[in-house]
């Protein structure tokens, strides 16, 4: 009998419904803590992924703006370079007319001087 009662001792299952319970909870809480895990990093490389495609985007438009601002500075230049040109065109011409009014002016009187002399003739004779 003694035996009988050692090979049965071996088949004895103590109850684990109690263990059952602590290991299913801990397994619960361990892929509850890795799936909000996975779910953060995913988050996370989703926010960086779109932070950096953010960042070239900007700096795609900051390189357009800058680009835009070389060329308001070239146009503005040549502004400036006409304006010059046009008022030295101007002096120019308000020299030239002056110039011209006093040749004229002299014109004048010369032709007035030999009228007056002629006419001053005329009369002596």
């Amino acid at each position: 009998m003694e035996f009988d009662q050692k090979e049965e001792a071996p088949f004895n299952i103590p109850e684990r419904s109690k263990a059952d319970k602590k290991t299913l909870t801990i397994y619960i809480i361990t892929g509850v803590i890795s799936l909000s895990s996975l779910i953060y990093g995913y988050a996370s490389y989703q926010a960086t992924y779109f932070k950096d495609a953010e960042i070239q985007k900007l700096k795609l438009e900051l390189e357009g703006a800058n680009a835009k601002l070389l060329r308001i500075d070239v146009l503005e230049n040549q502004v400036k370079e006409l304006e010059l040109t046009q008022k030295k065109k101007s002096d120019l011409r308000s020299d030239s007319l002056k110039q011209d009014k006093k040749s004229t002016i002299k014109l004048k009187d010369r032709k007035f001087k030999k009228n007056s002399k002629s006419k001053i003739k005329k009369s002596l004779n």
